[in-house]
């Protein structure tokens, strides 16, 4: 089975050891996939998006992927792309029951070994995955790294800006889109304490979202903001 490869950026370094992708899928949304190196120089790849070969081996110049997490339910289109590539990869994932476009491995869990705050967002209904990675270099700190929840999309073009100013997060900017509060939320006030705890971290540094632009700008205003929208 041939997976298409979908418009992209090359990789843009947010921190000493963390990584983005951001690429768009067919009818243009944008996409994001994150890459992190741990401490031993391996690759953990979440959300993945699908490369050409000399972006391949600009990845692999950065590290050995070794390790994929499956970010959420619906976000794992690309993932036999990157089995098929690198065999050996070890794919993670809150839940070995539910159906997924490749074997998963083993459980989320596994990353606290790895110096990883990894778990399910809570009050959610598709088993979002959240880290915390620890960056290093000028941003040393935490990167607060999730799917769906959060998005951060603006003045996109054509019927696609139109509509999400309808489902998007109201008034734009980082926020929760008003259509994954209506299908993905099961607990607003389980959702709104997270934000808020999350904004209560001196040490977070940034937010990385699926869809949008990461949030490097007093992040912690913009998950306040966040938390009154759920």
């Amino acid at each position: 089975m041939t997976i298409p490869i979908y418009p992209y950026h090359p990789l843009k370094s947010l921190a000493a050891n963390l990584w983005q992708v951001e690429g768009a899928l067919a009818n243009g949304l944008p996409r994001n996939m994150t890459v992190y190196r741990l401490l031993d120089g391996r690759l953990l790849l979440y959300s993945v998006v699908a490369m050409h070969a000399a972006d391949m081996a600009a990845l692999e110049k950065l590290g050995r992927p070794a390790i994929l997490v499956m970010p959420h339910d619906r976000h794992g289109m690309d993932a036999p792309f990157y089995k098929r590539r690198y065999p050996d990869i070890r794919i993670l994932a809150p839940d070995h029951r539910h159906a997924r476009k490749v074997p998963v491995d083993g459980d989320i869990g596994e990353l606290g070994e790895l110096g990883i705050n990894a778990y399910v967002l809570p009050g959610t209904t598709y088993h979002e995955v959240v880290l915390e990675l620890p960056v290093e270099g000028g941003m040393a700190g935490m990167a607060l790294c999730t799917t769906e929840l959060l998005g951060n999309l603006s003045r996109l073009p054509g019927l696609l800006g139109v509509l999400l100013r309808v489902i998007g997060p109201p008034g734009g900017g980082l926020g929760v889109a008003r259509v994954v509060r209506w299908r993905e939320v099961s607990d607003r006030n389980r959702v709104r304490v997270w934000l808020r705890s999350m904004a209560e971290r001196i040490d977070l540094r940034m937010v990385l979202v699926g869809h949008g632009n990461p949030v490097t700008q007093d992040p912690r205003a913009s998950l306040r903001r966040a938390a009154g929208q759920v």
